[in-house]
């Protein structure tokens, strides 16, 4: 006898679960559109937040007073990530790029491993309501109800502010012509840095979303022994940043929330297509890899500024 599936409860999973996916993807593409690092290490310095939010509520601070802390040294973590290292590196050579980046990443989740005391496992206390809503005979979890809205509240305050603020508007003058906007009297080391800070706290925000959650009221858990599966995270990020291009903030939020429901409505497939859960998105990337799809988001000047 098998339960049936509601398909609203599974979109309800796959959204919340690609508000998540959205929220990494935004990081990598404002990082790459404004300094040219594809950065592999983004999950290993949203990591120092998690770390810091389990050390934290571990000596008994508030999970909600312990949130904003946690993320703002994850921003500094990502702060001091391209100021002492991706700032000195030459650009054009992406596979040195990525080789320091995997570096990075290795360098913060042994970090995160010496700071919990090489512990087995560590408990991870929830900050979002974990109560259950059930509306016409479905039931949704109050967390993934919130991540939404966490993620959609967020998204409209990030575009509205890289639209509109002097701020976002250097950012996108360093994205577009790096050359330029230094002649116009533009910083562009202290506008990248506000990227990668910007970027590291989206980053962190997602796995604080995710990892205290993933067990319902009893929290979440995380084995300290190998941090490393948790860069797993960063696949279907990835994926949604390729279908905006790399370059394209909105489509990379539309691409979590596609990759999100994607991966949760295989649910409901057939076997043994509903065992491809795992690995679609690892499909997805290589098909958004030969459109090329940074053809249809990318000018000639942005192209030409993240090669140089």
């Amino acid at each position: 006898m098998t339960l049936a599936i509601n398909p609203i409860e599974v979109a309800s999973f796959g959204i919340s679960a690609g508000a998540v996916f959205g929220l990494l993807a935004l990081g990598l593409v404002l990082i790459y559109r404004t300094t040219g690092v594809m950065n592999f290490g983004h999950w290993a310095i949203g990591l120092v937040a998690v770390v810091s939010y389990a050390w934290l509520t571990g000596e008994g601070m508030l999970p909600q007073a312990a949130l904003p802390i946690c993320l703002l040294l994850a921003m500094g973590a990502g702060v001091a990530a391209y100021r002492l290292v991706f700032k000195r590196i030459a650009r054009s050579n992406q596979i040195i790029v990525i080789l320091v980046a995997v570096g990075i990443a290795q360098f913060y989740s042994s970090l995160a491993a010496l700071v919990l005391g090489f512990r087995p496992f560590t408990r991870l206390p929830p900050w979002l309501p974990m109560a259950t809503l059930e509306v016409a005979g479905m039931r949704l979890r109050m967390s993934d109800v919130y991540t939404i809205g966490v993620g959609l509240a967020i998204a409209v305050g990030f575009f509205f502010w890289f639209r509109v603020s002097r701020s976002g508007q250097a950012l996108r003058a360093v994205a577009q012509n790096r050359e330029a906007a230094v002649l116009a009297g533009i910083d562009d080391v202290r506008y990248s840095s506000l990227a990668w800070a910007i970027g590291s706290g989206l980053a962190a925000l997602a796995l604080l979303i995710i990892m205290p959650h993933s067990a319902g009221q009893q929290g979440g858990l995380i084995t300290t022994f190998d941090l490393t599966p948790l860069g797993t995270l960063l696949i279907p990020a990835f994926g949604a940043a390729l279908v905006g291009g790399l370059v394209n903030l909105p489509m990379a939020l539309v691409g979590g929330v596609f990759f999100g429901l994607t991966r949760e409505f295989l649910v409901l497939a057939p076997a043994p297509w509903s065992e491809l859960r795992t690995s679609v998105a690892a499909i997805l990337i290589v098909v958004l890899l030969l459109l090329r799809t940074e053809r249809f988001f990318a000018t000639r000047q942005e192209l030409e500024a993240l090669e140089a």
